[in-house]
C-alpha cells in the first residue's frame, strides 16, 4: 500500500515549496527584471507552436494589449509538456515529457505562481532507491542514487531529494493554463506549410480541415523545432547560417515505457519505485503521492537505447520493460495490467524529445531575421527544460514589443 505523507512531511514540503517560488520574480516576468510595457500602438503577430515558448510569449504580447493568433499542429496545447492520462485507472497520470523543475528555475516558477497551481516533490524522502550497475542490483540512500543518475544520465539532482518540483495534477496544467487564457486566439489542427515574409509584413499559410488558409502580420514567431521548420517553405529563404542551423539540428531519441500495477507491491519490500541503470535508463514511480493502492512504474530512456525501444512494436517494447523492470523490482509481472509507450522520435510534431546543440553556438542564430523571430527551448541557456522554453519566450516577446 501507498505510504502517507505525516503531517511533519506535508509542512515540509510546503515550506519547501514556498521558498523555491520565493526565487521567482513575482512582481513582473521580465527579461532581466526589464519593465514589459507596450511601446506605440498594438502589433499584429502571428506565433507558430503552442508549447511553453509560443504560449508565454503570446500571453506576455496580449498581456500589454498586441494583437496575437497562435497556429498549432495538434488538438492541444503544450507540445513536449504532454502528461498521460488515458488508459491509466483511478484518476492516475504520468508524465511523457516535462517533468522535473530544479528550484533554481525562476522563470517556471513565477508561472506556476501567476497561474496558481501547486507543487509536490518528484522524489520520495522514504525507502530505498534502486541501481543496476553491469546487472547488480543494489540499494541506495539518496546521495548514492543521485550519484547514480549523474554517471548515468549527466543530471545533478543535489544532496536533498526534496529540491526538484512537479507540478500537482500534471505538468500539462501549466501549457492548459496559458492556453484558458488564450482561448480565442489559438488555432488547433493548423500546421503551417509556408511563411513568408519581407520589410513590411509576414504570411502564414496553414493547413485546415483540408483546406489552406493564409494569415497576415506585422511580426511572425517561429516556436517550433527545427526538425519541424527545416519542413516549412520559406520565402525568401533565411540567412545561410541560419539555414545551415536549422538543416543540421540534431534531436535526442527519448523513449518511455509506462506499466501500470494493481498494487504498489515494491514498498512492502522498502523500496519506494525508483531506480537507474548503466544502460542508460532511469525508472520513476509517478504515482508515490498520487492516492488509490494501483501505481505506475515508466521507464526513462535516452539515445541508442530509446531508439531500440521505438524501432519495436507497442507490445514488444512493454513486453521487454516488464523483463527489464522484473529485474529491478521482481513481482512486476504478476501485478501488472497493462502498459503505454511514448517514444518522442516518432511524434509527428516533434521528431525527437530536446535539440543538442550548444547554447553559446546557436546564440547568433536566435536573433531575428526581419520579422521573422525564433523561440524555443533550443534557443536558450536552458535547452531541453521548461525554463529554456520560457526564457526564449520572453526573449521574443521584447523583440517584438520594442520594434519600432
Amino acid at each position: 500500500m501507498a505510504h502517507p505523507l505525516s503531517r511533519r512531511d506535508f509542512l515540509r514540503h510546503s515550506l519547501l515549496a514556498a521558498a523555491a517560488l520565493s526565487l521567482a520574480p513575482l512582481d513582473a516576468l521580465a527579461l532581466g527584471n526589464k519593465p514589459f510595457v507596450r511601446k506605440g500602438p498594438p502589433k499584429k503577430v502571428i506565433v507558430i507552436g503552442a508549447g511553453p515558448a509560443g504560449l508565454s510569449a503570446a500571453y506576455e504580447l496580449v498581456q500589454v494589449g498586441h494583437d496575437v493568433t497562435i497556429l498549432e499542429a495538434r488538438t492541444r496545447p503544450g507540445g513536449r509538456v504532454y502528461t498521460i492520462r488515458e488508459p491509466f485507472s483511478d484518476g492516475m497520470y504520468a508524465e511523457a515529457g516535462a517533468a522535473r523543475i530544479p528550484p533554481n528555475h525562476g522563470l517556471t516558477l513565477a508561472y506556476i505562481k501567476r497561474f496558481n497551481l501547486s507543487l509536490d516533490p518528484v522524489y520520495p524522502a522514504t525507502l530505498s532507491f534502486v541501481s543496476s550497475n553491469q546487472s547488480k542490483r543494489s540499494e541506495l540512500t539518496w546521495k548514492g542514487y543521485a550519484s547514480a543518475v549523474e554517471r548515468a544520465v549527466g543530471i545533478d539532482l543535489g544532496r536533498d531529494s526534496q529540491r526538484w518540483f512537479k507540478i500537482r495534477g500534471g505538468s500539462d496544467l501549466l501549457p492548459k493554463a496559458f492556453a484558458a487564457r488564450l482561448t480565442e486566439k489559438i488555432l488547433y489542427g493548423s500546421p503551417v506549410v509556408k511563411i513568408a515574409h519581407d520589410a513590411r509584413s509576414v504570411r502564414v499559410t496553414f493547413s485546415q480541415a483540408g483546406s489552406y488558409q493564409t494569415l497576415t502580420g506585422e511580426h511572425l514567431i517561429c516556436a517550433i523545432p527545427f526538425a519541424l521548420l527545416r519542413r516549412i517553405e520559406v520565402s525568401p529563404p533565411f540567412s545561410p547560417k541560419k539555414r545551415q542551423a536549422i538543416q543540421d539540428m540534431t534531436y535526442a531519441s527519448v523513449a518511455r515505457v509506462f506499466l501500470q500495477v494493481r498494487k504498489r507491491y515494491w514498498l512492502e519490500k522498502g523500496v519506494n519505485g525508483f531506480a537507474v541503470t548503466d544502460d542508460p535508463m532511469e525508472i520513476w514511480h509517478p504515482t508515490f503521492n498520487q492516492p488509490g493502492k494501483r501505481g505506475i512504474l515508466l521507464s526513462y530512456t535516452r539515445q541508442h537505447y530509446a531508439q531500440r525501444i521505438t524501432a519495436m512494436k507497442e507490445s514488444e517494447r512493454i513486453t521487454h520493460m516488464l523483463g527489464q523492470m522484473e529485474k529491478l523490482f521482481p513481482g512486476i509481472r504478476q501485478h501488472c495490467e497493462g502498459g503505454v509507450t511514448k517514444c518522442w522520435d516518432e511524434d509527428e510534431w516533434t521528431r525527437g524529445a530536446w535539440a543538442e546543440g550548444s547554447w553559446w553556438q546557436l546564440k547568433k542564430i536566435a536573433q531575428p531575421e526581419g520579422r521573422v523571430h525564433l523561440a524555443g527551448d533550443h534557443l536558450s541557456s536552458a535547452s531541453s527544460w521548461m525554463q529554456g522554453a520560457f526564457e526564449s519566450g520572453q526573449r521574443v516577446a521584447h523583440e517584438i514589443n520594442d520594434a519600432p
